[in-house]
């Protein structure tokens, strides 16, 4: 967890390193047309410095596990069980929400509220869209493999990151265009994304996980929180990068190559992630080949995006910054 943690704050905060690129010098005059088009800009805030993350991750862990020991597994309290589904896959990804509101800094136009704000809105209406249209895909005929189609899991990535984009665009249309501001409210959206996901995964093995539902669910929540940096934040962050990359010139958004691609990429990432190990069971007829190509997917994701993750980080704080460092005329 802690590793996971420290990697999400080293996409939300970037760091100091490569020079950046000719597109983002010119944030400055994109923030400044932005502006004049009726774009939202806030004040400069002072960041926090003591945010307190490691008491913020034990206190959910010791929630969760208080209430699976004590009111579900002694008291047998199913009432409870809800609240025990949330907290399960919220307290990863709040978390990571909650280190991404503290690395704000005072070049930024976006303010803690508007994070919080997205994560919760916009991962409700992105999960909406894309389970409506991951529905859709479920009525082509298709091989199931694990009570799972196929077809569906290597199309989630285009569907589920095609919902995200729509809101991050409808969200993001009066916040300046800058790179930084695309990583952060994409990694919002995906925070809020994947809370709703995971609760539904873990409500559905506490439902079919006999003899052992607590057992079962408790095993997806840890799962998925301890991977959830490397799924729908991550993601979402680089295709919100990419989306006000493109518009960070003129405050508009554009569909650009780099745009498609980056949704191309995130997409192929994601299909990988779900649909590698069902093909490959298909292919070999061996469970433990689709097992190891689901691990050996998970490296290559890891891998990738989190190399890409990082690259992006750096060149947007670095363009940032040298707005900040130049003439005032600019």
């Amino acid at each position: 967890m802690t590793l996971c943690s420290r990697g999400i704050a080293s996409w939300a905060a970037g760091a100091h390193g490569d020079a950046p690129p000719k597109e983002d010098i010119a944030v400055s005059t994109g923030l400044d047309q932005s502006t004049k088009r009726g774009h939202h800009r806030t004040k400069p805030h002072k960041p926090i410095r003591h945010t307190h993350t490691v008491l913020v991750l034990a206190l959910g862990i010791a929630v969760w596990l208080f209430i699976g020991l004590v009111p579900l597994h002694l008291m047998h309290n199913l009432a409870m069980a809800p609240a025990w589904f949330v907290i399960g896959a919220a307290f990863i990804p709040l978390t990571l929400l909650w280190i991404m509101v503290h690395r704000l800094t005072p070049l930024d136009t976006l303010t803690p509220e508007k994070i919080v704000q997205t994560a919760a809105i916009g991962g409700l209406l992105a999960f909406t869209l894309g389970g409506t249209l991951d529905s859709l895909v479920t009525l082509i005929p298709q091989e199931v493999v694990g009570g799972e189609g196929v077809t569906s899991l290597a199309l989630a990535g285009i569907v589920e990151e095609f919902a995200k984009a729509v809101l991050i665009v409808a969200l993001g249309w009066k916040v300046a265009k800058t790179t930084r501001n695309g990583l952060f409210l994409g990694g919002a959206i995906g925070i809020g994304f994947a809370i709703l996901e995971t609760t539904y995964y873990i409500w559905e093995a506490f439902g079919t996980g006999a003899p052992s539902p607590l057992v079962a669910a408790a095993d997806v929540a840890l799962r998925r929180g301890l991977l959830s940096p490397l799924m729908h934040p991550l993601w979402s962050a680089l295709l919100g990068a990419a989306i006000f990359h493109a518009a960070s010139k003129t405050g508009h958004y554009r569909l650009t190559l780099g745009v498609v691609g980056a949704y191309l990429g995130v997409a192929v990432l994601h299909g990988l992630w779900d649909s590698s190990g069902s093909l490959v069971e298909i292919a070999t007829g061996s469970a433990v080949a689709g097992a190891l190509a689901t691990w050996g997917s998970l490296i290559v994701v890891a891998l990738v995006g989190g190399f890409v993750w990082r690259h992006v980080a750096r060149r947007s704080r670095a363009a940032l910054e040298a707005t900040a460092e130049a003439p005032a005329a600019v």
